[in-house]
């Protein structure tokens, strides 16, 4: 906060990116239910997926998936870099 960056704590009683999340999955689908993603002139590369990514995509159902799925940051960091 003193350098300007705005930040707050969310409790969370489960491990993100395990099987701990299944248990929200009901939860999360319906609460996430009304984003309408759109495709966007800005490349986006998915940690999920690990490569490129249509915007397009990312909807309740990518959003889950992100949480409880591993994180692909290596493959992601080396398509940046070639």
């Amino acid at each position: 906060e003193e350098a300007g960056v705005r930040a707050r704590r969310i409790a969370v009683d489960y491990a993100s990116h395990s099987a701990q999340v299944d248990a929200l999955n009901d939860e999360l689908l319906a609460e996430l239910a009304e984003i309408e993603p759109r495709s966007s002139s800005v490349a986006f590369y998915s940690t999920v997926t690990g490569e490129r990514f249509d915007t397009a995509g990312l909807d309740a159902g990518y959003w889950v998936t992100n949480l409880r799925e591993r994180v692909r940051f290596e493959p992601v960091t080396r398509l940046l870099v070639e």
